[in-house]
């Protein structure tokens, strides 16, 4: 059976197809627009989802969709006005009085609407599924009438997605984000092929609002910069700060105490006024660490459970996860690898066809490309290229590595989520000084934001401490782990400020020619250990298409671009300092 999963949300819209429970592809509309974090209906990754798999309208049988009041519903009827929302908060316009009428429509849906904060009775899903079908059918003219078409609680479906994923027989799951159908924190027990709520949290108590609201204030773009503010943290002191915690958690209830909307930011601002951006960074990750910590240690003991999986844009919080998985309490983590609105499409599917658990293989499940697709791009652009075999482009690269060269690396299927893992990625020794102010300066980053590694999963050991507990998460890049002395001596350009590093393990079954290259490189280095980030420049999604690989490629001005069976080079120069007499 062919189920065509989609999330439509305000943020990071996407599919999914699958075949019952079997993956075929999922992508975000992110890479299509081209806008870090899409929001609305996904036209043009399901297009090109239909595309890849080579399926035909006539071929899916049921439609599974996430979110009953979130999207607001008002949104969903006018999806333009979507958009226009979506821009209002993500760029800067010119035109600053019609910029603040799109913003003031958006803080009113998201922040004072009382509909966005109604969790929907069963009673009412009855009655929006009504409704709702009839938009999506508008959206969709050439679905059938005939299938199914099923809508699944947005926070319900974070929890399925997480759960799938994680292969757990049984396991504590907590979700957590801005908002979603009214909540924006739940607890629940996975266990077989059911989900069972025990505890809701609602948005008007958000710690995804309360730092969407600080990203703002702090200059950066809601909804898409919420990391820079972790990064941040690092650098600050939470100590600092002389406030009263806005939450309150005590074992039963979440209550945040601020203001909302308008209100929050006027505070938050004065704020700043008082205390440097790092410290007050500092204390809102201490906040949210000390709290989900606290909650995740109550409902643990409450349970008797000891496997954590967790979903929602606060699990994009890599601190936060690490401090997760390190309680005593908790015998394994795993984080849904999109762990923002942009998973949902998959959860609505698991949710609604109640599928068993299985441990996601990798994240691979995106666009991949022709020979001929790539051959006629390599050649539009008139670089020095060469077409080697397997064995040969692995051993180049890794010598590429060596010899301290940058190089971009574009293979195969594009990974699903916010993290490049080796198919979409920009690859560097590590070992390097300075390097991470090259690459700053080069792909246009903020210098506080800290580099990650890649590293060979059976070297872990050498380098991390801590990390069996995330082993499987860690194949994602979605925790943080603390670093040996030996990293931080070695590879001090991966080691961020606090000491500890989101490294990515890499497995040979699960991401074999990336487990080639880097088993090469250890050979001629001695390490395993390179510097991964993603294949992008600053504020542009991860790259999809040849055309979007060879513009950042020339663009950024790294030395060399892998892409698939084809190696370019910047210039020729720099291709014979590589080649040499080895005959590449």
């Amino acid at each position: 059976m062919i189920i065509l999963g989609i999330s439509e949300d305000f943020f990071d819209a996407g599919i999914t197809f699958c075949d019952n429970d079997r993956i075929l592809f999922m992508s975000n509309e992110e890479r299509y627009t081209r806008r870090k974090n899409e929001g609305g209906f996904p036209y043009l990754t399901l297009e090109n989802g239909l595309k890849q798999t080579g399926l035909t309208w006539k071929d899916i049988d049921a439609v599974c969709v996430s979110g009953f009041v979130t999207p607001f519903p008002f949104f969903r009827l006018f999806p333009n006005l979507q958009k226009k929302a979506f821009s209002s908060r993500r760029e800067r316009k010119e035109d600053v009085q019609k910029h603040n009428f799109w913003s003031s429509i958006t803080e009113w849906a998201v922040s004072h609407n009382p509909v966005s904060y109604m969790n929907p009775s069963e009673n009412m899903k009855k009655g929006l599924t009504i409704i709702l079908k009839k938009i999506i059918y508008k959206r969709l003219p050439y679905l059938s009438r005939e299938i199914s078409v099923s809508f699944v609680e947005h926070h319900e479906a974070h929890a399925w997605g997480s759960y799938f994923c994680s292969g757990f027989d049984k396991a504590l799951i907590i979700t957590a984000d801005g908002m979603g159908d009214g909540l924006s924190l739940t607890v629940s027990i996975g266990e077989g092929n059911t989900i069972t709520r025990l505890w809701k949290s609602s948005a008007k108590s958000s710690f995804g609002l309360f730092f969407e609201n600080l990203t703002e204030v702090l200059g950066f773009v809601p909804c898409r910069d919420e990391g820079k503010l972790t990064g941040l943290s690092a650098h600050g002191n939470a100590n600092r700060i002389k406030h009263d915690n806005p939450f309150s958690w005590d074992g039963d209830i979440l209550i945040y105490k601020g203001p909302y909307g308008k209100k929050m930011r006027e505070w938050l601002s004065n704020l700043l006024e008082k205390y440097s951006r790092e410290d007050l960074c500092a204390w809102s990750q201490n906040i949210l660490e000390q709290t989900i910590c606290a909650l995740t240690k109550h409902w643990l003991n409450r349970t008797g459970l000891n496997k954590v999986t967790v979903a929602g844009g606060v699990f994009a919080n890599v601190l936060l996860n690490q401090k997760i998985h390190e309680l005593e309490e908790v015998e394994e983590l795993f984080v849904y690898p999109n762990m923002g609105d942009g998973g949902l499409s998959l959860g609505a599917i698991c949710s609604s066809y109640r599928f068993y658990p299985k441990p996601l293989p990798h994240a691979f499940w995106g666009d991949c490309f022709g020979k001929k697709e790539i051959v006629d791009v390599i050649v539009k652009y008139k670089l020095p290229y060469k077409e080697l075999s397997n064995q040969r482009i692995w051993e180049f690269t890794a010598k590429c590595l060596y010899e301290k060269k940058i190089v971009a690396r574009f293979y195969d299927r594009m990974e699903w989520g916010p993290r490049a893992l080796g198919n979409r990625s920009i690859l560097c020794d590590s070992t390097m000084k300075n390097i991470t102010e090259k690459l700053n300066m080069k792909l246009k980053r903020s210098d506080f934001m800290p580099f990650a590694p890649a590293l060979l999963d059976e070297d872990a050991e050498r380098f991390l401490i801590g990390y069996t507990k995330a082993r499987h998460a860690g194949e994602f890049m979605t925790c943080c782990f603390r670093s040996t002395n030996k990293m931080k001596e070695q590879h001090g350009a991966v080691v961020h400020i606090d000491g500890t590093t989101r490294a990515q393990l890499v497995k040979e079954e699960s991401n074999p020619t990336f487990y080639e290259i880097l088993k090469r490189y250890k050979r001629l280095s001695g390490t395993s250990v390179v510097l991964n980030t993603s294949f992008n420049m600053h504020e542009s999604p991860i790259v999809r298409t040849p055309e979007e690989a060879m513009q950042t490629f020339i663009e950024s001005g790294v030395d060399f671009l892998s892409i698939d069976n084809y190696v370019v080079a910047k210039n020729q120069d720099l291709w014979n300092s590589i080649d040499g007499d080895n005959g590449y």
